[in-house]
């Protein structure tokens, strides 16, 4: 379920997070936009109020995200939309002004339904006939958390904490660290649209019958079970987004 009313709280960021995001915001948002040279060094220090090692490390950042890319006698290029990795999604949600040949704000966060929806169904099945007995142990504990903070931000994340638990009981390293990665970039471009994550009333029975399946080695019912849920409670806040995008 999804609502607009709570803003998660921020860790208080340093100097060089500011360069960054005040750079990011400006690729993002076309000031510089793609093939484009960013000012010298020595300008873009003078520009931000900076220091030259603290803006080094915002621009390898944004290298790091795909965003720019060293060019010899060219100095920093900004790269096309293209290249851009799945971490600027957030930024892209806060700063961006898509151009015609790019989709909308709304429709990238349906879409992000849909990605995440899919990396989770597919580790559920990939790891649901190989958790040992006694393996949802784990997965009930963060269940009972996520639930008793079904109303706060900090739901979203404790709802990746199930899943994690089951993973890392079925030894599925890779699965463990992709879901890790998904629920950052999920949580951070919730969150950049002052949107809250909110448990849906059935989440309980839903989890408790899914666990109920794993223990008993009903891994294709228990694959079934889930995908009719996320698909279910998904759809309903889709549905929503598309009637936002209608003009």
């Amino acid at each position: 379920m999804v609502t607009a009313n709570v803003v998660p709280l921020e860790p208080e960021a340093t100097a060089i997070d500011t360069v960054f995001e005040k750079l990011l915001s400006e690729i993002v948002s076309g000031v510089y936009p793609a093939g484009v040279r960013l000012p010298a060094e020595r300008e873009l220090s003078r520009q931000m109020s900076t220091s030259r090692p603290t803006l080094r490390e915002a621009l390898r950042r944004l290298n790091e995200w795909n965003l720019v890319e060293p060019r010899r006698g060219s100095g920093i290029v900004v790269r096309p939309y293209r290249d851009w990795s799945i971490e600027v999604i957030a930024a892209y949600m806060r700063y961006g002004k898509p151009q015609a040949m790019q989709p909308t704000l709304g429709r990238i966060l349906i879409d992000m339904f849909a990605m995440r929806r899919a990396v989770v169904l597919e580790v559920i099945r990939l790891t649901a006939g190989r958790i040992p007995k006694g393996g949802t142990h784990g997965a009930k504990l963060a269940m009972a958390r996520a639930w008793s903070l079904r109303d706060q931000p900090a739901y979203a994340r404790e709802d990746f904490e199930v899943m994690r638990h089951l993973v890392e009981a079925a030894k599925f390293t890779p699965g463990l660290w992709l879901l890790n990665r998904v629920a950052d970039i999920w949580i951070d471009a919730a969150s950049s649209l002052r949107f809250m994550i909110l448990a849906p009333p059935d989440y309980v029975q839903i989890h408790t019958k899914f666990f109920d399946l794993l223990e008993r080695g009903e891994s294709a019912a228990a694959v079934a079970h889930m995908t009719e849920y996320l698909e279910r409670h998904d759809n309903k806040i889709v549905e929503t987004l598309q009637l936002m995008e209608k003009p």
